[in-house]
């Protein structure tokens, strides 16, 4: 970068308008009104250096790059009748329907009509980017939804879009989406507000990167607030658009049962590449994607498939997954009665009460809104809990909260008396344990197990224990007095606190509950779970449950289903099961649990499953949690692991403990602070075709004293006969094969398997290795490619793959590579693994078809998805 392109240079001191180039000062710099020139001269001037220099908004939180270059920068400062136009930096729009945009001198304006996709395109033809806008809505829509649509690598087969939804009700919700063919999928989601008003100018960042998997991140915020971490993330393999080069599209829709027009406000658009890091491309390569048109010709007008509507949580189902709904459903709104019918026109006013009212076998239907309550199907009355199609629906734990005053320390609201269960252990009222590893509070988060919630303008407070130790961001509950007190000055800003305990629990077999999403609600340890799945044959899926105090999902009973469930910021765990034979886990994204930071053991993480036969996980997301991501313990038999992400854990990405016979195949394992995959005690266990990386032991099976022959060893599954003949808590015919093992610099082994009990050689353990990729950062990083048990005595020790293959006869057609990284930005192998995919051993057809794959087809690592 030349000196021209620093501050100081071109007359731009640090007071000139590009050296905080921000939504909030972008919107401070409207036309001049002190008799003095505009700055908005000065602005085109900083655009122009800007895109010269590669320097964008200040807001945005750039993906790592090499390096970037400003795409598009627009502060609508011009005036145009129709259209809009060229953006400040000189990059022409093409609008699909001319009359329905304009530039007013200071914001561009869309118009929504009903039924109608409308849309201003910049050829920029580029595949890495990142864009940021300031959008606002007109006015609410009368019926149904308006849409906001910021869109990359759009072409005219389709696009990726960050979505601003707003509902009738005022709910305005995040959404990150896939079209093809006009075909759109929604990805993630999550709501902003629940109250936003028209006017209200939103900030909004949309990421795209990646070519064969892309990576979508996407944020939304009030502009001119502080900038939050991303919101939603997300990754796609499935179309052309994953590797394709296209252009930037900002639009809007509105619903078509809506009966007028709407409109958009726009401002603030700027646009630059987000190049990754170089780095060798992933093996096999994508297939060829459409060449990309430079100039899009307008869309035809049209209405929009109805898929545009369809929203939902991570991996949202399309449109018509749940069926039609029942002529006799019964309807629940939040502006309903109690005393009404429960029909469509005369809906109910909750939950509980259409519940009561609803018979075994029937369908309730919730209307868009939130409800503040508790809510139990009870047992004998198997019922169909659901969302209406395409609106959004919420049980919330907190409410509002007023009347604070000024105290000698902080601010205090009293006659505060709600007194949650603070026990710390799954028994009601027992102090914690004092064990060893047993002890559930982390002595640095003394308050973990208190499960008191407040937010304020949506950021969590920290609970302390007195109101000596309050401070900005921090609240105590006095319980003796019945008072609240908080750290920082409640004027003027939103507070909410969790005033219930528990959102969901399903007592009932054979019940269901889709769309009907959760948050902030306050279960203490032995409650269990926000939402409880009681009885076999339950069913929960394209739900959201966020921000509880303790454990976010509990299943206790077989036969149960887990589908598209996004479980985020749970205190302790995302969810748990136990007892729950043929339990189906799909696509559920756990992330960012243990949020009060409970001791890792004995609970904590992504999922935790214990005593359970005959489960399945697979197609699901358990990254950042603090804690494993995925622990199953305690005589869990007959598990399949397939097709997971278990990424950035604190603790170990994978551990099986004290179980039997378990397949994992194809799962990504990476970037996790403990073991990648620890395998402990756990007999029968095929490993196929995973992605395992880390700055630790990468696979580590070790044996300890415990056995399933000795009763008093805790973790048995009292179900089951003593002995149990299928459990042995011995380390016994663990097969690993087309694996990448990879350290990229910790710990002090690629591989170890070791005996503490100092009673098994690996041998006798029949450990069977082959055609795996070892991967280490240099010849001394980490010190030993392997550690193989002796049984008695310390462990054999190999500083390289050659030597210890030579010395037991392990990891036939196996290479070990010394390289920074042998993984590309999304975890997937690169080209050094894929190129020797010739030396795999052939796909058995048992694995092939758990995962998906061809039968004897040959890859290392995991498949492309």
């Amino acid at each position: 970068m030349s000196r021209a392109c620093f501050a100081g240079e071109h007359g731009l001191s640090s007071e000139d308008p590009l050296q905080n180039l921000s939504p909030k000062n972008l919107l401070s710099l409207g036309p001049d009104t002190s008799g003095q020139s505009s700055q908005r001269p000065r602005l085109i001037a900083a655009l122009a250096l800007a895109a010269a220099c590669g320097i964008v908004a200040t807001s945005l939180n750039p993906v790592p790059v090499a390096a970037s270059t400003t795409l598009v920068a627009d502060a609508m400062n011009r005036t145009v009748g129709s259209g809009w136009g060229s953006a400040s930096s000189g990059i022409p729009y093409l609008a699909n329907s001319p009359s329905r945009f304009a530039v007013d001198g200071s914001q561009g304006e869309i118009t929504l009509v009903p039924g109608k996709l409308s849309h201003a395109t910049a050829a920029i033809n580029a595949a890495d980017m990142q864009a940021g806008v300031d959008i606002s809505f007109d006015s609410l829509p009368s019926t149904g939804s308006s849409y906001a649509h910021l869109g990359a690598r759009s072409t005219a087969d389709g696009q990726y879009t960050a979505s601003l939804r707003l509902q009738s009700t005022g709910n305005l919700s995040l959404e990150i989406s896939r079209t093809v063919s006009g075909k759109k999928i929604v990805l993630d989601s999550r709501q902003i507000s629940a109250a936003a008003r028209p006017g209200t100018a939103y900030h909004v960042d949309f990421a795209v990167t990646g070519s064969g998997t892309a990576s979508l991140k996407a944020r939304a915020f009030a502009a001119g607030s502080g900038t939050p971490e991303w919101q939603l993330e997300s990754e796609d393999a499935s179309t052309a658009l994953a590797s394709a080069k296209g252009s930037l599209r900002i639009g809007g829709y509105l619903s078509a049962s809506a009966t007028g027009n709407s409109g958009l406000h726009v401002d603030n658009l700027v646009a630059r590449s987000a190049t990754e890091p170089a780095m060798q491309a992933p093996e096999p390569a994508p297939a060829p994607s459409p060449s990309p048109t430079p100039e899009p010709a307008p869309d035809a007008e049209g209405t929009v498939p109805h898929s545009e509507e369809v929203s939902g949580g991570e991996q949202a189902p399309q449109a018509g997954t749940l069926g039609a709904i029942p002529s006799t459903a019964l309807y629940v709104s939040s502006s309903g009665n109690d005393a009404s019918g429960g029909t469509a026109s005369a809906p109910l006013r909750t939950l509980s009460k259409a519940i009561s009212k609803a018979s075994s076998g029937q369908t309730i239907v919730v209307r868009g809104g939130s409800y503040h309550e508790s809510v139990v199907i009870p047992a004998g009355k198997s019922l169909k809990l659901r969302e209406y199609p395409g609106e959004t629906v919420w049980l919330d734990g907190s409410k509002a909260i007023t009347g604070f005053s000024a105290a000698s320390n902080g601010w205090v609201k009293s006659g505060w008396d709600y007194d949650f269960d603070t026990s710390p252990t799954y028994t009601r009222g027992a102090t914690d344990n004092t064990a060893e590893a047993w002890g559930f509070i982390n002595s640095s988060y003394p308050m973990a197990a208190h499960p008191d919630q407040v937010w304020i303008n949506g950021t969590k407070q920290i609970q302390v224990s007195s109101v000596a130790k309050l401070k900005p961001g921090a609240f105590h509950v006095d319980r003796a007095n019945n008072k609240l007190h908080l750290g920082t000055d409640p004027t003027g800003k939103s507070v909410r606190a969790s005033t219930l305990v528990k959102a969901l629990s399903i007592r009932s077999g054979n019940s269901s509950v889709s769309g009907i999403n959760v948050r902030k609600f306050a279960p203490s340890v032995p409650d269990m779970g926000a939402v409880t799945a009681e009885k076999p044959g339950i069913t929960v899926q394209n739900l959201t449950i966020e921000d509880t105090a303790t454990t976010g999902l509990n299943v206790s009973a077989v036969k149960n289903t887990v589908s598209n469930v996004k479980i985020q910021r749970s205190g302790m765990l995302g969810m748990n099961a136990v007892y729950a034979d043929g339990l189906v886990v799909n696509k559920l994204a756990s992330t960012g649990n243990n949020h009060e930071r409970f001791n890792t053991s004995p609970v904590s993480g992504g999922l935790k499953i214990g005593r359970t036969r005959g489960v399945t996980v697979k197609d699901s997301k358990l990254n950042s949690n603090y804690g494993p991501g995925l622990w199953l313990d305690e005589s869990v038999y007959d598990s399949k692991i397939l097709n997971n992400d278990l990424i950035s854990n604190t603790g170990h990405g994978l551990s099986l403990e004290i179980s039997a016979k378990a397949v994992v195949a194809n799962n990504r394992i990476t970037k996790n602070s403990g073991f990648a995959f620890k395998l402990n005690n756990t007999s029968d266990v095929k490993i196929w075709n995973n992605t395992i990386s880390g700055k630790n032991r990468v696979l580590n099976i070790v044996q300890d004293a415990r056995r399933a022959a000795n009763k008093s060893d805790p973790g048995h599954d009292p179900r089951q006969p003593f002995p149990d003949t299928t459990m042995t808590w011995i380390n016994k015919n663990i097969v690993a094969k087309n694996n990448v093992f990879s350290n990229t610099g910790g710990g002090n082994a690629i591989l170890a398997v070791e005996d503490y009990s100092g009673s098994y050689t690996a041998e006798q353990m029949k450990i069977s290795l082959a055609s795996n990729a070892y991967h280490r950062v240099n010849s001394t990083n980490p010190k030993w490619s392997s550690v193989w048990s002796k049984g008695a005595g310390n462990p054999a020790v190999f500083t390289t793959l050659p030597a210890f293959a030579k010395s037991t006869g392990q990891e036939l057609n196996s290479f070990e590579l010394t390289s920074s990284t042998v993984l590309s930005s999304t975890n997937n192998p690169t080209t050094s693994v894929t190129g020797k995919n010739s030396q795999a051993t052939a796909l058995p057809s048992d694995i092939a078809s758990l995962i998906g794959q061809a039968p004897a087809s040959k890859r290392i690592g995991s498949y492309p998805r």
